[in-house]
């Protein structure tokens, strides 16, 4: 049997040349960290993670519509709320898609969920102006269902759409009929 060392045994009368046991180290580390700033990174770390998940979800099931649309850089990431929210909240990523009038636009919304089994449900929602000043939202399931959404408006690219319009998605929709929303979503 060969033995492989891959650094010299530790000895237990440790010189003043040499570096401290790992776990002198460690200790060491652990009083330097500061609980706060981890969950500041772990908060940027999400907000990382949910933009390279809305990027993938975009090269792989909106290819021939929002993938060539959207830039990767143009998204941003949002940490999940405070301790105190709800554990269904999670990071979520935004890109703005455009206006018509410079000053209220259209928004493109990506979050991942988990159905009631734990399995992963990535969300794309759809937030458009009204034309009463406040903002209509859409889950877009697919990309066919995005299409047939887009080829109902009657409306120039990014204008507000109009409060009689329902935007329409055959498939489950939760479209926002109350506009209870009076300020622009980000």
């Amino acid at each position: 049997m060969t033995v492989v060392t891959l650094r010299p045994a530790v000895r237990h009368d440790h010189a003043a040349g040499e570096p401290p046991a790992p776990i002198v180290t460690l200790h060491k580390t652990l009083a330097a960290l500061n609980p706060a700033d981890r969950h500041d990174d772990r908060g940027r770390d999400d907000a990382l993670q949910a933009i390279l998940n809305a990027h993938a979800v975009l090269a792989g099931s909106f290819r021939d519509t929002l993938d060539t649309a959207i830039q990767p850089t143009s998204w941003t990431g949002y940490p999940p709320p405070g301790s105190d929210a709800p554990r269904s909240y999670s990071a979520c990523a935004v890109t703005h898609l455009g206006s018509a009038d410079g000053m209220r636009g259209w928004w493109l919304h990506y979050t991942r969920r988990h159905d009631q089994f734990g399995d992963p449900l990535h969300n794309l929602t759809l937030i458009a102006p009204c034309a009463c000043g406040t903002y209509l939202h859409a889950d877009i399931p697919h990309e066919d269902a995005l299409i047939e959404m887009l080829n109902e408006l009657d409306t120039p690219p990014g204008a507000p759409v109009s409060c009689d319009h329902r935007l329409r998605i055959r498939t489950a929709s939760c479209a926002d009929q109350d506009h209870d929303s009076f300020e622009p979503p980000f």
